[in-house]
């Protein structure tokens, strides 16, 4: 089985098959995801996928993170928080991403990560995503009210839209 075909295995094993959104993202990002393997399988991914970031005017580069997961025979190892550790920072840019549940909040935090407000109202940092992105996010339920977003990197943002979220 070719590293695609693991990642997508390991993506549906973890957030089940929505066909036509797993399919689109996989042909549209694939080459943003960043993976842990061990002996070979892929034990551990992340989409990275490249943003900007609009703080009043000024754009940044931005990622992204979604769909954190470890195979399940692998989990409570370490593994993700060594993928995060691996994943090289780079200066001047933004990685945040939209937690599945307030139970992993406390993980980003040990990853680095802190939480902030996102919302899809206009405020002074917005998040703004190519076409293929907003095609992929037409597909998805859009968040309503405020909701948590963890950052890293450019961490002096209180409130961040995003208007095009992954659900």
């Amino acid at each position: 089985m070719n590293k695609r075909q693991q990642c997508e295995n390991l993506y549906k094993n973890a957030f089940g098959d929505s066909g036509e959104f797993d399919t689109m993202l996989f042909d549209l990002f694939f080459d943003n995801v960043e993976t842990l393997e061990k002996d070979g399988v892929v034990t551990a991914m992340y989409f990275k996928i490249p943003c900007t970031v609009n703080l009043k005017g000024v754009k940044k580069t931005a990622y992204y993170i979604y769909a954190v997961t470890t195979h399940k025979d692998y989990r409570h190892q370490g593994l993700m928080s060594k993928l995060f550790a691996n994943t090289t920072l780079e200066n001047n840019t933004l990685y945040f991403l939209k937690p599945s549940s307030e139970g992993v909040i406390a993980f980003y935090n040990q990853a680095g990560f802190k939480q902030i407000i996102g919302t899809r109202d206009i405020c002074d940092a917005v998040i703004e995503v190519n076409d293929s992105f907003k095609k992929l996010s037409s597909l998805c339920d859009k968040p309503h009210g405020t909701y948590p977003i963890m950052i890293k990197g450019i961490t002096d943002i209180k409130k961040l839209t995003f208007e095009y979220t992954l659900e």
